[in-house]
């Protein structure tokens, strides 16, 4: 079974490449955040802010 982190990372970096190509800036700001936490071995910014503690288990 893979690691969930790089799951996540290979997954939010697919993402990035798609809003990069569509210049959606409000999107790749938030989604290299994510990356920048998840490399750094923190929680996804956007999980802690949206998710319940009951929705990420």
């Amino acid at each position: 079974m893979a690691d969930p982190n790089e799951e996540q990372l290979s997954k939010l970096r697919l993402v990035l490449a798609v809003a990069e190509k569509n210049g959606n800036q409000l999107f790749i700001d938030n989604i290299k955040r994510d990356i920048e936490a998840l490399e750094r071995g923190e929680e996804s910014p956007i999980i802690a802010e949206y998710l319940t503690d009951e929705e990420r288990s």
